[in-house]
């Protein structure tokens, strides 16, 4: 008898451990992409500290940083985009953030409207096979992080037709068991509770600049979204939704170089508004960006693009939304700390990159000073993105009319701005360097010196005498943090 007692025992044991190491097996071998994403929701969460959820595509996850609009308005949201949802499933994600939080507003952008795709696996409906992949493995960022209950099953069942793939995110050891191969140092600090996640809150900021945007003809009176679709009806759901939970809500329509189609359903979307008395702001119809600056490809935008909408949103919510101001609150530390982390990130990319078109585009979002000098006959004259850049920093037209030498001193440590071409001079400029002055000699040769250190000629270098661009960044204290040097061809900046 006793025998037998301590061969069950053993049995018992045996199948505790053995079921520990297969859940172990599914944590570990599980895709991260979505825990990375949710971690901080469901922390955060947890605290009640979230008073704002932006709901929608990568649209969304490009244009939103929480940490912009905690830095700058005290404001504490959640990004909840994903890579490619449509709006059932945005309307399926909102359904599961609200059984974590009741946050003050839910803002919900209407990109896709026109989409009248009914399940995400459904061939006959998509343009071609890949766009059915995408559609399947993007839901995945939006689903995987959510625990399986009967609302996830609900969600599934709604979003997905057949049997094999719904299997797919309800047990997902089926598709991601053989992910061993592809374990990183990662994927077993899970285990611990230590694996990395998204410290922005749900956003991805990209850093590259599309110089070429697409140029798309207005909307006429045929183009206009008349007929019912798939989106339409989820995005009636998502309001009826909030306002059945007495949740504010706003619909939006991100800014990018929106084709026809797009601009149509951004109409659309404020009749939808309209009608359930919501407010919306078609950012398409705003000067919120510069489309030939601020997008990272020609369907999203980079950082700068995002810096300009995440302001937008938050003076908005500040204005309309009655939130809490959550800086110098100790309770809100962590969100502190991420925005310390996310300015030293900014900091890394600029000192590091090497393209000069993203550099500038970054210099009009950080604080730095900088000069910028470009030699006489530069092929810089005849680059119109370039010149773009440099317009929008200078915010005058300068540049597009000379053939230099030019130069831009750009001291916002002093909030002023110097600029000069041809060869005309500068004196007296105060800026953190000192009161410097500048004259134009001859083709390999200028002068850049202050009055406090006259010996010291910023604008030569006998290294680098040949090279046609030239930029300084400095910073309050007046210590030069980078001297970069450019070669160009007019399409090509070599370092």
């Amino acid at each position: 008898m006793k025998k037998t007692l301590i061969n069950i025992l053993k049995s018992i044991i045996f199948l505790l451990l053995l079921g520990l190491a297969i859940l172990a097996a599914i944590v570990i071998l599980k895709r991260k992409d979505s825990d990375y994403k949710y971690t901080d929701f469901f922390n955060e969460a947890k605290k009640d500290n979230i008073d704002v959820l932006f709901m929608g595509s990568s649209h969304v996850i490009n244009a939103i940083n929480p940490v912009f609009l905690f830095e700058d308005y005290g404001i504490t949201s959640y990004n909840m985009g994903g890579h490619g949802a449509m709006l059932q499933a945005t309307y399926w994600e909102l359904k599961e953030a609200l059984e974590y939080c009741t946050p003050k507003w839910v803002v919900v952008d209407a990109y896709m409207l026109e989409k009248n795709i009914r399940y995400l696996d459904n061939r006959e409906e998509f343009d071609d096979e890949d766009e059915v992949n995408t559609a399947v493995e993007q839901l995945h960022l939006n689903m995987d992080a959510w625990p399986l209950n009967d609302l996830k099953r609900e969600a599934i069942d709604d979003l997905i037709q057949r049997k094999s793939v719904k299997n797919e995110f309800l047990y997902e050891f089926i598709i991601y068991h053989n992910r061993w191969k592809y374990l990183n140092e990662n994927d077993f600090k899970t285990i611990t509770g230590t694996a990395e996640r998204n410290h922005l809150f749900g956003a991805e900021m990209r850093y590259d600049v599309e110089l070429e945007p697409e140029q798309h003809p207005d909307v006429t009176e045929a183009d206009l979204l008349t007929e019912d679709t798939v989106g339409t009806e989820y995005l009636e759901k998502i309001i009826e939704l909030c306002q059945d939970k007495g949740i504010n809500v706003v619909t939006t329509f991100i800014p990018f170089a929106a084709g026809v189609k797009d601009k149509a359903a951004a109409i659309r979307a404020g009749e939808i508004s309209e009608m359930y008395d919501v407010p919306y702001i078609n950012m398409l119809e705003e000067d919120v960006i510069d489309v030939n600056t601020d997008l990272n490809d020609r369907s999203h935008l980079n950082v700068v693009g995002a810096k300009k909408v995440s302001d937008y949103m938050g003076q908005w919510l500040s204005d309309t939304g009655d939130l809490t101001d959550h800086r110098g609150d100790d309770r809100y530390a962590y969100w502190q700390q991420c925005v310390e982390d996310f300015n030293e990130e900014l900091d890394d990319v600029l000192f590091t990159e090497d393209n000069l078109y993203i550099k500038l585009d970054l210099l009009c979002l950080e604080d730095y000073n900088f000069v910028l000098y470009v030699n006489d006959g530069s092929p810089v004259f005849l680059d119109d993105y370039l010149k773009r850049m440099v317009i929008k920093s200078s915010m005058t037209n300068k540049i597009d009319t000379t053939t230099g030498p030019y130069i831009l001193v750009k001291d916002n440590s002093h909030d002023k701005m110097y600029e000069a071409s041809e060869g005309d001079s500068l004196s007296g400029m105060s800026t953190a360097l000192g009161t410097l002055n500048y004259q134009p000699v001859e083709h390999y040769f200028r002068l850049l010196y202050s009055d406090e250190d006259q010996d010291t000629n910023y604008l030569y270098d006998d290294i680098h005498y040949l090279e046609d661009i030239q930029l300084i960044i400095y910073d309050e204290d007046g210590e030069i943090l980078e001297h970069d040097y450019y070669k160009s061809n007019g399409t090509n900046y070599v370092r």
